[in-house]
């Protein structure tokens, strides 16, 4: 610290003004009882002006404190370290005060963190407070199709609803999917299927369906053979177009390509690209065309011969429909004996051969048949050399024709291929009230190839009911899956006994159904 002693500047009236004869004795001056002779301030007989005045004395205060603050300043920069690493233990101190507080650092980071985290709390309420009331996981932008979303176990859905398709082998590992597109189709308990965030709410089938007026459903797979990044879109505010539009990145070798834009291809596109789709040549147009035109200018007479002989036949207005031409003879020979063998009644069984042949056979069999030659005389006598050759593919023209005749002139109908063995009468299955109302049932081909979709019927065997050929034609599919396919030749009940078996097929990879 520096005093300063500042003297005040003396006039000339504050000056004493001494004599200058010798008679006149200079003043004293006292200090506490001892008295001073003048000499001792003025170091003289003359008082003398002050060495150094008020101005200065101002200037010298100024400087002397700048060097003082930018010493202490330096003096601050010397002492201090230069950085963290030279205080090893000041990082230590403050993750110390961190973890277990205390001290006043602790306290200050204490204070610090409870500021941050009621700042954080406060703008998660205020988000909660603002969207509470109206309870939608899915913003505005989509609340016209989707309000609500809620799990159901796959198999659980598959057993409150018979879709009509064959269920997943991983059913009972996997769980469904149900949108609700508006808040009044929600489940009652609304919190549950329209909760802000977290879990996907998981419910019983019937609890998250029980306010749906309408459901529609939409079964997808990723193929596994060809694993692909598959995206599903849902577009809503068009119409109900009850299709699905398939969506890929093709080359111009129609390869998968991820580099390509997303293009429309048909249903029948693979995930690696192939089109199972087989346009059609002209010969086989041609051909098509012919029969077509044959099978419509001789419909008339067709239906009135063939209505005689099923009034005839029909018990309880059902019939059992079977078609073979000279090459399937001998399946067809095992078919009624083996049915004759076991006492079931082939008196409703109406046999369609395609050739002259196979209708003496048939009626030497004691079996009833119709043939007309317009509507045959195209399909070969002997049998196909393989799946899908172009004999086969002929064949199956007879199974449309005899089926759509039967139908539609109002008769119940099963039809099989020969190939097969009863071992009960399949018509009281059929006929079980506990099955529901289906109007065709088909087997489950097992093939989950596009081109077998929706439902991936087999035609080798199935039950149709009355006007279900004009409905399906109208879009108003009624299907039932209910037959169960089997493994190499053997057919067992859902029990697993053997004698629930209700027919067999006798060669190849077929299907077969069960009680």
């Amino acid at each position: 610290k520096i005093h300063l002693l500042l003297l005040p500047r003396h006039t000339a009236k504050q000056q004493h003004i001494l004599p200058t004869t010798s008679k006149c004795r200079p003043p004293t001056m006292r200090r506490g009882n001892q008295t001073l002779p003048s000499s001792s301030r003025t170091g003289g007989g003359a008082l003398q002006k002050p060495f150094i005045g008020t101005a200065t004395w101002a200037i010298l205060l100024v400087f002397s404190s700048l060097i003082s603050f930018y010493a202490g300043v330096w003096t601050a920069l010397a002492v201090a370290p230069s950085s963290l690493n030279e205080c090893p233990d000041c990082r230590r101190s403050c993750l110390d005060a961190a973890e277990f507080g205390g001290g006043e650092l602790g306290h200050s980071l204490e204070i610090i963190t409870g500021r941050k985290i009621r700042k954080a709390l406060e703008t998660q309420c205020n988000a909660y407070e603002s969207k509470k009331d109206s309870s939608h996981r899915f913003p505005d932008s989509v609340s016209h199709f989707a309000n609500g979303l809620a799990r159901v176990g796959h198999k659980e859905l598959f057993d409150q609803y018979d879709f009509g398709v064959p269920m997943s082998d991983r059913a009972h590992k996997q769980d469904a999917l149900i949108l609700y597109d508006s808040q009044s189709s929600l489940p009652s308990d609304k919190n549950v299927a329209a909760q802000l965030n977290g879990e996907i709410p998981r419910l019983s089938a019937e609890d998250a369906t029980e306010n749906c007026d309408v459901m529609n459903a939409m079964f997808i797979e990723n193929p596994a053979r060809a694993r692909s990044r598959q995206c599903l879109a849902i577009v809503g505010g068009q119409y109900q177009s009850y299709h699905i539009q398939r969506w890929m990145r093709l080359n111009s070798e129609e390869k998968p390509d991820a580099n390509k834009p997303l293009q429309l291809v048909g249903r029948w596109r693979r995930n690696d690209g192939n089109d199972e789709f087989l346009y059609p040549k002209q010969r086989a147009i041609d051909m098509h065309q012919e029969l077509l035109l044959t099978y419509l200018n001789h419909l008339k007479s067709t239906k009135q011969n063939l209505s005689e002989i099923l009034k005839n036949i029909a018990i309880n207005n059902t019939v059992i429909v079977v078609t073979a031409n000279m090459g399937q003879s001998e399946l067809l020979m095992n078919l009624i004996c083996s049915s004759r063998r076991r006492g079931l009644d082939t008196k409703n069984l109406l046999v369609f051969p395609t050739d002259v042949h196979t209708k003496e056979l048939a009626e030497s069999l004691g079996l009833t048949t119709f043939y007309d030659d317009h509507l045959m005389r195209f399909i070969p006598k002997e049998e196909s050399a393989r799946y899908g050759d172009r004999t086969f593919a002929l064949i199956m023209i007879a199974k449309v024709v005899c089926v759509q005749l039967v139908n539609e002139l109002g008769y119940d109908l099963l039809f099989t291929d020969i190939d097969v063995v009863f071992y009960r009468d399949p018509m009281e299955y059929f006929r079980n009230p506990t099955l529901g109302n289906f109007d065709v049932y088909f087997q489950d081909d097992g093939s989950r190839q596009e081109r077998y979709a929706p439902y991936s019927a087999n035609s080798g065997m199935f039950a149709e009911f009355h006007l279900s050929t004009f409905w399906m034609m109208q879009s108003k599919q009624n299907i039932s899956p209910r037959l169960e396919p089997y493994q190499q030749n053997q057919c067992y009940g859902r029990n697993g006994r053997k004698d629930s078996i209700l027919f067999a097929a006798t060669k190849g990879p077929k299907f077969c159904s069960v009680v």
